[in-house]
């Protein structure tokens, strides 16, 4: 009897590095899950070229696979699908594409709705990402739904049983400005107020660090510590030591940050009508409505002083992604929506 034949799949990715640990977490868990049944080959495409750089490479690989052409592409980005069409070694070569957030929740044109249109399947992170995406798109095909997934922790720790911590992770851009650092900030002289202890800290880098520096400075916001760009495992030890963290964020199609602290077992502070809202729908985070300092100050002062409350709602944190958004479930809804395409 012959062999079942092995179909060839490549992921196409901003990313530089290996495929285990030159990529990004997404990127990783999309290749597992591609892996085991199918051939799997990893395409680079570095943002950071130039795009005829760009172009270059990518052409390279697919002439160095020339001999045997994908039976399937997937792009991690609408960015990186607009060349598919442009290189005549990929024409009648299937493919999907898989949606972030923002960079689809503008109007798409020219090559990146070309990549959509004719593209055999479209995922995204979240239904909060599709239908952003579509409400400014309205000819956007349909899109499959496949949420994230994090790492299991067996052991999630008890909040309340921490000192008064509050934690903030992200990027900090001057051309954004939607994390909800301001937002944080103008609520923790009011936080401090009540809970004289609680201290706050905000990790990540970025154009906008020596602003939000400069304000702290400048309005003697006291308890406030800045702790720039952390690895992964220095970014998990700080959240075994935090009671909440601070997650208002407008711009997430997904979450993941969020998603990593409830799963340690830490509260979470998010913004309902956001991303959160569909992820913790039933609890498991506090979700203010507005990011008014008096509404954030409420919310946090809840946490930070009541022991018990941060306990449970951390443990909720943690039961509800133990149940919904481990990498396995990813890897199980990532196969099952491709199974039409790649049988």
């Amino acid at each position: 009897m012959r062999a079942q034949h092995r179909r060839k799949v490549v992921l196409v990715t901003s990313g530089l590095g290996t495929a285990h640990g030159g990529i990004g977490v997404v990127s990783q868990a999309i290749l597992k899950a591609l892996a085991g049944e199918h051939e799997v080959g990893l395409w680079r495409h570095p943002v950071a070229l130039p795009r005829f750089l760009r172009r270059g490479l990518f052409a390279a690989h697919t002439l160095w696979s020339s001999l045997r052409k994908p039976d399937f592409v997937f792009y991690e980005h609408v960015h990186l699908a607009a060349i598919h069409h442009l290189l005549p070694q990929l024409k009648g070569v299937r493919y999907g594409v898989f949606l972030h957030g923002i960079e689809v929740w503008e109007p798409l044109v020219g090559r990146r709705r070309e990549a959509l249109l004719r593209a055999n399947i479209l995922l995204a992170n979240s239904a909060t990402t599709a239908a952003a995406a579509r409400s400014v798109n309205p000819w956007l095909p349909e899109v499959k739904v496949t949420w994230l997934g994090v790492p299991r922790r067996e052991a999630p720790m008890r909040a309340g049983e921490l000192p008064p911590v509050g934690l903030i992770v992200g990027r900090m851009a001057s051309v954004e400005r939607l994390k909800g650092h301001d937002p944080v900030l103008d609520a923790w002289p009011d936080v401090r107020q009540s809970i004289p202890q609680a201290r706050l800290l905000i990790v990540g880098s970025g154009n906008d660090l020596a602003r939000l520096r400069r304000r702290v400075t400048q309005e003697q916001i006291a308890g406030v510590e800045f702790l720039g760009r952390l690895s992964d495992q220095e970014r998990d030890h700080l959240l075994a030591r935090s009671r909440l963290f601070f997650f208002p964020s407008k711009q997430e199609g997904f979450g993941l940050a969020g998603v990593e602290a409830a799963a340690a077992g830490v509260p979470v502070l998010g913004l309902a009508g956001t991303v959160m809202s569909e992820l913790f729908p039933n609890g498991g985070a506090v979700l203010v409505n507005d990011l008014l300092a008096a509404t954030i100050t409420q919310a946090a002062v809840r946490v930070l002083g009541d022991p018990e409350y941060a306990t449970a709602l951390g443990l909720a944190a943690h039961k509800r992604v133990e149940e919904t958004f481990l990498e396995e479930h990813f890897v199980a809804r990532f196969r099952a929506a491709l199974q039409p395409v790649l049988g």
